[in-house]
């Protein structure tokens, strides 16, 4: 089995179709992403669909927990906050 290991995405949706498309193109056989699905970019609920879509297993990342109440986001820098 050929596993594809993705991060960071932070709900930049162009770029992750992008990776998508060419882990397709690589006939992998599973996706993990070890966190940070969302923050930043202007994408989050797209980002998210996509993911359950293509049936990827997420860890959750700190910015997947402060959007959801579970991280502190005090030690975020202002850019990070304002996402």
């Amino acid at each position: 089995m050929k596993y594809a290991i993705i991060s960071d995405i932070h709900s930049n949706l162009e770029a992750f179709q992008v990776v998508i498309d060419r882990i397709h193109q690589e006939k992998l056989d599973k996706i993990i992403c070890l966190g940070d699905l969302v923050g930043y970019n202007a994408n989050p609920n797209e980002c998210i669909e996509l993911a359950k879509d293509e049936n990827i297993q997420c860890i959750l990342g700190n910015h997947d927990a402060a959007v959801i109440g579970k991280a502190d986001i005090n030690f975020f820098n202002i850019i990070a906050k304002q996402a």
